[in-house]
């Protein structure tokens, strides 16, 4: 048993939410207006460490390790559970930051628990709901699925309820997006001042990280700063391995802040641009420019992909571009709803947020590609990165 007590009234001292009460009722009340339209009863919402964003939107907690349940009922209540509990203890293991006043803990397998005892848990919190809906389940390990179907036969699947709230963002989560771009654009600007020939990928890799870091973010996602030939496949990890004048570079990374994520990607050469590589550098600027100018409300990803086509069709660049994939949906996720590809005809909405970036990607040579968030608005676009699209020296 616990030594430290982890209801609420124990919580609170150390409980400091990302959001309003407000915002966290709001995410709540549309779900339970989408279990009503298609009559459920109650949903199960799975997450973990490596997916912990549908845990951590509803609850506040964010799973360090194990797995987690977030049982959503029809009349509003909400119970979550969990094993991921260090030591034993809740109060070690970041539970003291879930809003959620109905919390129950296994020990798991780590401890001598059973592995399916946090679904048991979860079936228990749904008990006597006929028709259930599960969100998470392309992630959900098969023996907890299964241990979960078992005691709740009316289980079906139901992730794009989540998807179509979590679409569309509020002001608040808007406001979280700002300033993770804001922090991407000042870490971004350390890299820059520290690439230069002769300095390592990872010295001018980790020039970025301390300004996340500095600044109250952390990286999205790991940071990248490759030169080279390795520049021609995109993303890659820095090496201890000194940059050389005259060759390509290719730069991505985010901030993450309060949960929600940026991207942005730059490319450039090593001291003065020319040649080829910087060819590749103005076709991917055009590209990223042809976009912007249809971006927004109304138009289809589809639309957007026409006029990236146009610039690239009948060049020598036709066959490096990538039309089945030029972004994707961002927010609480680095990756989500909607992919940016051709054909698909989804239309562009207010409050969508995307991470663009149309591209060459040149194998041997480098990548020419410039990357933002944008944030879809009622009148086009605002790009929630701001870094300069132009980063490579003249002749």
């Amino acid at each position: 048993m616990p030594r430290l007590r982890y209801d609420l009234e124990a919580r609170k001292p150390y409980l400091v939410p990302e959001f309003s009460d407000a915002e966290y009722d709001r995410r709540i009340a549309a779900l339970r207006a989408g279990m009503a339209a298609e009559g459920f009863d109650a949903l199960c919402v799975f997450g973990n460490a490596a997916s912990p964003s549908a845990v951590r939107y509803l609850t506040n907690y964010v799973p360090a390790f194990g797995s987690t349940f977030v049982v959503v009922r029809h009349d509003g209540t909400v119970t979550v559970t969990t094993d991921a509990v260090l030591h034993g203890e809740p109060m070690h293991s970041m539970i003291w930051a879930c809003r959620v006043a109905d919390v129950r803990a296994a020990l798991g397998p780590v401890y001598g628990g059973s592995a399916d005892e946090v679904a048991a848990l979860a079936a228990d919190a749904a008990a006597g709901a006929a028709r259930i809906g599960l969100i998470g389940s392309p992630i959900l390990p098969f023996a907890l699925h299964a241990a979960l179907a078992a005691r709740l036969p009316g289980l079906q699947p139901a992730d794009h309820l989540l998807t179509s709230i979590r679409l569309l963002k509020s002001d608040e989560e808007v406001a979280k997006m700002r300033e993770a771009g804001r922090i991407a654009d000042v870490a971004m600007g350390a890299v820059f001042q520290a690439l230069r020939a002769g300095a390592q990928e990872t010295e001018v890799a980790a020039a970025g990280v301390e300004r996340l870091h500095a600044l109250g973010g952390r990286e999205a996602f790991a940071t990248c700063v490759v030169g080279g030939a390795q520049a021609g496949l995109k993303h890659g990890v820095p090496r201890r391995r000194a940059l050389v004048r005259g060759e390509m570079v290719f730069i991505d990374l985010g901030a993450a802040f309060d949960g929600y994520m940026s991207d942005v990607s730059r490319c450039t050469m090593v001291g003065p641009a020319a040649g080829e590589g910087r060819s590749a550098l103005n076709v991917g600027l055009d590209l990223y420019r042809a976009g912007l100018e249809i971006m927004g409300p109304g138009r289809t990803i589809d639309d957007v992909s026409t006029a990236l086509l146009a610039v690239v069709r009948g060049t020598k660049y036709e066959q490096h571009y990538c039309p089945g994939g030029f972004g994707h949906g961002i927010g609480m996720s680095v990756i989500e709803p909607p992919g940016l590809f051709a054909g698909n005809s989804t239309e562009l909405r207010p409050r969508m947020t995307v991470a663009y970036e149309p591209m060459v990607v040149i194998e041997g040579l480098g990548t020419g590609v410039v990357e933002d968030t944008l944030l879809i608005t009622e009148t086009g676009f605002e790009r929630l990165t701001q870094y300069p699209v132009v980063t490579w020296s003249p002749l």
